[in-house]
């Protein structure tokens, strides 16, 4: 059975209009962690969880045409598919939705830097309040930052 081009050119379009939205949605959450409006953040969660939603499922849609058609479910396998399938339309929409993936994951990595700043910041804060501020922080074996007490030694033996 040929690749239903038709029904994946279909469902590419939706995703780009899908990963155009969840790039929106990540872009007012950035704004709504910096400006830490906890209503905003919650709201655009479950927003974004809706989306991420619809895009793996529609992911799983495409997978099931690249089978029914025969082909296996390896790594770059997709890639090499449509890159010999003479239809320049096709090669556009699958480029657009890639690029579109990249731009929403690394907006995605973004939010979760200012969530560890913000998180780090608050962690500090609350040493202070509980008058632990005076400890030095070093960093242990697993590489995270940890206060140094009274029975915990530098050196093992």
């Amino acid at each position: 059975m040929p690749l239903a081009i038709d029904r994946l050119k279909t469902l590419l379009q939706e995703d780009i209009q899908d990963l155009t939205r969840l790039s929106e949605i990540l872009n007012k959450e950035r704004t709504a962690l910096k400006e830490r409006s906890n209503a905003s953040i919650q709201a655009l969660a479950s927003e974004k969880s809706t989306c991420i939603k619809t895009i793996e499922y529609r992911a799983k849609e495409k997978a099931k045409l690249f089978v029914d058609a025969g082909h296996p479910i390896k790594k770059g396998e997709f890639e090499k598919i449509i890159s010999e399938i003479p239809d320049s339309s096709l090669q556009s929409l699958w480029r657009k939705v890639n690029i579109g993936l990249r731009f929403c994951q690394d907006q995605n990595t973004v939010n979760g830097k200012v969530v560890s700043h913000s998180l780090k910041r608050v962690n500090k804060l609350m040493d202070i309040v509980r008058g632990q501020h005076n400890k030095p922080n070093l960093y242990g074996a697993s590489g995270k930052e940890s206060s140094i007490g009274g029975l915990n030694s530098i050196a093992k033996a």
